[in-house]
């Protein structure tokens, strides 16, 4: 029963992550519009919204990485009883998968926040 629990709870959590998810899409999208009136205008004030709402929704997709890293250990720990070898590796290769997403997005956080000029169009988001 306590398996059963521990996956409606991660579901729970999952269904509130793609909220997340939602909300990032639409940002990505105002980020965007930012970044096209800077281009007509020149306007730096553009450039740097644009750039305050990528930074921020960088740092909110590192740290859903940063759950599932967390997550994916948790799902390990779990599994040590385990005698199924496959469902070991497959929890070790998600947790291989999501720290690969967390590095890539803690590299994009430094790139954008590196970016003293605003030239660099991280296409990630």
């Amino acid at each position: 029963m306590d398996s059963f629990k521990r996956k409606l709870d991660k579901l729970n959590i999952d269904d509130f992550i793609w909220l997340i998810y939602f909300f990032i899409v639409i940002f990505s999208l105002i980020a965007n519009s930012f970044q096209r009136k800077y281009l007509f205008t020149k306007d730096k004030r553009y450039r740097n919204n644009g750039r305050v709402i990528t930074l921020t929704l960088l740092i909110v997709a590192f740290f859903i990485y940063f759950y599932f890293v967390l997550d994916s250990i948790d799902d390990i720990n779990i599994l040590r009883t385990n005698k199924d070898p496959d469902r070991k590796r497959v929890a070790m290769e998600r947790l291989i998968t999501t720290l690969v997403f967390l590095v890539g997005g803690a590299l994009s956080i430094y790139t954008e926040i590196d970016d003293k000029g605003g030239d660099v169009d991280l296409a990630i988001l």
